[in-house]
């Protein structure tokens, strides 16, 4: 296919800029970039007509099923809030999953995100969820959740407020967890394709030794990226203090490499830091969620001041967040420049472009390299109407599309070189039978779902009871 007359984003070691240029390609990858490329038999042309056309988005850090739970919060610091969100997932069955990840692929396609990692923390409903991603094209890391321990029985001081009993574990054995997994893996591990097995830890401090050995294992078996929720919150560094660092306990079983990708990383200590720059790891930042949830602002100079690569995730829907990753984005941008006075190291347009594209991209690893429009890599572009930008000068538009844009009037989508939108029509997914049957779904869901937040509600009286008496101990941890 040769996609003529686009203004493409192109990308160079320190900026970004927009150039005229035709893209080919072929075996869902680009071929070939220029200006008037001259067609070759039988190859399909589409004029583009001058229109913006733009490395597709990563979302790096997601939870698929919260899309169906959107607005069930007005937000509570994460061990609170955790408990509704927990609650709320377990009532929810395969058709409500396929339908929550199926919205989601309609909201980030149509904000010009091409994929994502889902952080799945329902195995049983795990396959109806990958089988959603496999049918519709869009690009997915799939990590379902591997973890062992609540954080009832970890976090620092719930034992005086909560006695441990003697009762059958809710998590499947480290033997159950491995057998799902390698039935996952030779279902949906397909990196030449759009779906990419990760092993998905839910944390390190929820998961023991055994299951963290099995982990690692399995990573290196299968040769799999590893994907995890990192010190997130203040309560989780309190108990870090009081007990081990989950970054050297990952380190430990050999999880901390260049292909380990860190959601939240909110609150890492200097040698915890310099263990992510030494192994390569990549931090995920989720600002929204982090400040829906009042965890705290992601200190971004000091990870770039240690060369650890950064990507960006929006988290869960019910977090007070949503899938425009350029917003998103700003909102970052926006937030280290107000706590970071040195303007001469504000972060710049390349490496936030980079965060959305060619990190996120990276730590996906799939065999075709994506988040930049070159040769050689896979042909994920976002086709956007030229005239939503204004180009009187043509060095603004970079700076427009994060800073001035609200939402992307996207045009087409192709990941793989496939269209997966036209015409700002979605294929392989009805927008309106999907929104549509979610509608209908209330009747089932406004009752167990208002049982299930009241039950929630006493579940997390313990809690809310320890929080108010640590506030003394969490004003030691400054942002």
């Amino acid at each position: 296919m040769l996609l003529r007359n686009g203004y493409v984003l192109q990308t160079d070691e320190t900026k970004v800029f927009f150039e005229r240029l035709d893209i080919r390609t072929e075996d869902g990858e680009i071929l070939d970039l220029g200006t008037d490329l001259s067609q070759i038999q039988d190859e399909e042309i589409v004029d583009l007509n001058g229109d913006i056309v733009l490395p597709g988005m990563v979302n790096s850090h997601y939870h698929s099923y919260t899309n169906i739970l959107r607005g069930t919060s007005f937000g509570e610091p994460l061990e609170l809030w955790s408990n509704d969100t927990v609650a709320l997932g377990g009532i929810l069955n395969k058709r409500d999953m396929e339908l929550s990840a199926s919205l989601g692929i309609i909201e980030m396609l149509r904000s010009g995100v091409t994929a994502c990692v889902d952080h799945i923390p329902h195995l049983d409903k795990a396959a109806s969820i990958a089988r959603v991603y496999s049918s519709t094209g869009f690009k997915a890391g799939l990590a379902p959740m591997l973890h062992n321990i609540k954080d009832s029985d970890l976090l620092y001081s719930m034992d005086r407020e909560i006695q441990k009993t003697k009762s059958p574990s809710p998590f499947p054995s480290t033997d159950e967890y491995l057998h799902f997994y390698r039935d996952f893996i030779a279902s949906f591990n397909r990196p030449d394709e759009n779906t990419r097995v990760m092993v998905g830890i839910n944390s390190p401090q929820r998961a023991d030794d055994e299951l963290l050995e099995a982990s690692s294992q399995l990573a290196r078996d299968f040769d799999l990226p590893v994907h995890s929720h990192l010190l997130e919150s203040r309560w989780q560094r309190l108990t870090a203090d009081h007990t081990h660092s989950p970054v050297e306990k990952m380190d430990q079983y050999g999880l901390l490499t260049k292909r380990a990708s860190l959601a939240h990383c909110v609150w890492l200590k200097d040698f915890e830091l310099e263990l992510l720059a030494q192994r390569g790891a990549t931090a995920i930042t989720n600002p929204t969620s982090n400040h829906f949830l009042g965890s705290g602002v992601f200190p971004a100079k000091v990870f770039i001041e240690r060369g650890i690569p950064l990507a960006l995730g929006s988290d869960g829907v019910n977090c007070g967040t949503n899938h425009n990753m350029l917003e998103i984005l700003r909102f970052f941008l926006l937030l280290e420049r107000n706590s970071n006075p040195d303007y001469g190291t504000w972060i710049g347009l390349k490496k936030g472009y980079d965060m959305v594209t060619r990190n996120g991209s990276s730590l996906l690893d799939f065999s075709k390299p994506a988040g930049q429009i070159s040769k050689n890599h896979a042909a994920d572009l976002v086709v956007v109407d030229r005239t939503q930008l204004l180009d009187i000068l043509d060095s603004s538009l970079a700076a427009q599309l994060i800073f001035n844009t609200s939402h992307l009037d996207v045009k087409h989508v192709l990941i793989n070189g496939q269209f997966v939108m036209k015409d700002r029509e979605i294929l392989g997914l009805s927008e309106t039978e999907i929104r549509g049957e979610i509608v209908e779904r209330k009747r089932a869901l406004e009752e167990p779902m208002k049982k299930t937040l009241e039950r929630a509600s006493r579940d997390k009286e313990p809690f809310q009871r320890m929080y108010g008496r640590l506030q003394d101990k969490f004003n030691e941890y400054k942002d």
